[in-house]
């Protein structure tokens, strides 16, 4: 808030000073002169103002007032009553879409002092100090939601050069810690802290911020937010901005996340954003099946008019999943260029923990899976095209039950092999290609080499077989399993009610 808006106390002393100056003539050109007034009250609408690029209108003035005065320093004591209200306070041009209405200053305890004796402009001989508590019935802006805001803290300093430090705090309960220094017609900088403990903090978030994601939730942790930034005149705005997560546990729409720790810098300037992602872990990622510990070390730059158009530069990203683990190698990935791609590389990723999170009964199997799934990001989710990914020598045993492969597979004479092979089937190959696209859908063309010791005496067998699978619809089923937690659970069941599906698929 430009809180160089106190000018109108500039205009106001002027008039008590040439007051003073006419009810005391005689004494003014003595060699020495003094004034008390224990009390005095005056109300008056002032016109609207134009300084440092602001723009006040609808002004006016009611105060209370004891003044000391001598030839060298006049002295406003504000009282119980003194005010200033401004209709509106908003930029008069340029790119700063800011605008607070019905703004009310409480002047009590603020004390002006004004040197008579200098020969500068009035606001530089000028300087208040005291209390003040400054409430606005609406602030607008595009990143914040609009509602009123209260701030309550210390002003003091020269009007040229006015600083003012203490805490802001929104109808929704966000509160920080701010302070702000203006030099009209040269910058307005401010520096402001916040901490945000649990799910109370999450929802004044979430009513503060336009940009908080609807879905996102916080249950335990806190987060530390710190910013700074510096406005001057034709020039665009410079932040920098600080989050610190610690033991962060929520939920993301449908997945859950837990024991986030890790610092997010941000940095606006001419135009551009950068994001340092500094020690960055997750204990665990949860859509349906578990993925973590995550550990992720990237740098971040896009322009502001397209933020999600940028340049991400990987130096570390891996999550262990189901016994082993995923990574993404160091490198640079455009997201502005066409289907971008994120090349995730698989290692010893355990079949028979892939076999018991698919919600079928009676999967078995052992052995290690590596290979590489290029992911490619588009405009409406991510695609998959020719992935690969096979088992790790000697390979390993598969059991699936006959009933369930059937419902799978259907029943024809080539069927028929494939359920009574997969009895029982002891496999030196497995191999798969992955397709995934932007609808949910995957499929894998796998191939097996091997053999089932009931089936044949036991004679060499291969296998190829096409499966498809709706990840979407799969990871609804995990979700009201239970297999993430109570809240997503309960989320999804309230979307699939309000859908008019099944709540149990």
């Amino acid at each position: 808030m430009p809180f160089d808006g106190l000018m109108p106390w500039k205009r106001w002393t002027r008039m008590v000073v040439l007051v003073v100056f006419a009810l005391t003539a005689p004494p003014v050109f003595a060699a020495g002169w003094s004034l008390i007034l224990q009390q005095g009250q005056i109300g008056l609408s002032l016109p609207d103002m134009h300084f440092g690029g602001w723009a006040v209108t609808g002004l006016r003035a009611d105060v209370v007032t004891a003044v000391e005065a001598d030839n060298r320093v006049a002295t406003i004591h504000f009282k119980s009553g003194s005010r200033l209200q401004a209709a509106r306070v908003a930029p008069d041009a340029g790119d700063t879409p800011v605008q607070l209405t019905d703004v009310r200053v409480d002047l009590r305890g603020v004390t002006l002092t004004v040197n008579l004796g200098g020969s500068g402009p009035l606001a530089e001989r000028s300087a208040v100090a005291g209390e003040v508590v400054i409430d606005a019935g609406t602030v607008q802006h595009p990143r914040l939601r609009s509602q009123g805001w209260r701030f309550e803290g210390v002003v003091n300093g020269p009007l040229t050069d006015l600083r003012a430090e203490g805490q802001v705090r929104s109808d929704s309960g966000l509160v920080a810690d701010v302070t702000v220094r203006n030099v009209p017609g040269e910058y307005l900088a401010a520096r402001a802290s916040a901490e945000v403990s649990g799910a109370q903090g999450s929802k004044a978030m979430a009513g503060t911020l336009a940009d908080w994601p609807e879905l996102m939730e916080l249950h335990t942790g806190q987060v530390r937010a710190e910013a700074e930034f510096r406005m001057e005149p034709d020039t665009p705005l410079t932040l920098d901005g600080r989050f610190h997560f610690d033991g962060v546990d929520g939920i993301m729409d449908r997945t859950a996340i837990s024991d986030l720790n890790g610092r997010l810098l941000i940095r606006l300037e001419r135009g551009l954003l950068t994001a340092r992602f500094r020690d960055v872990t997750i204990g665990q990622i949860n859509s349906g099946i578990g993925m973590g510990p995550v550990r992720f070390l990237a740098d971040y730059e896009a322009p502001l008019s397209g933020v999600l158009a940028g340049v991400l530069d990987i130096q570390q990203a891996n999550a262990g999943f189901l016994g082993g683990n995923l990574r993404v190698a160091p490198g640079t990935i455009d997201l502005a260029g066409k289907r971008p791609q994120v090349p995730i590389d698989v290692y010893e990723i355990s079949l028979a923990r892939l076999l018991q999170v698919y919600p079928t009964e009676g999967f078995e199997g052992t052995g290690e899976l590596s290979g590489r799934i290029p992911v490619m990001v588009t405009e409406t989710g991510i695609e998959v095209e020719q992935g690969q990914i096979s088992a790790l020598a000697p390979g390993g045993l598969m059991k699936f039950p006959a009933e369930r492969l059937q419902a799978m597979l259907g029943s024809s004479q080539a069927m028929d092999l494939v359920v009574d092979a997969l009895q029982n089937f002891h496999y030196s190959v497995l191999e798969s290609t992955i397709d995934y696209d932007e609808k949910g859908k995957l499929v894998l063309g796998l191939r097996l080499e091997g053999e089932n010791p009931e089936v044949r005496g036991g004679q060499p067998v291969v296998l190829n077989i096409s499966l498809e699978e709706d990840i979407p619809a799969l990871l609804t089923s995990l979700q009201l399993s239970g297999r993430v937690n109570e809240a997503v659970t309960e989320r999804v069941r309230e979307r699939l009610q309000q859908s008019g599906e099944e709540t149990v698929p």
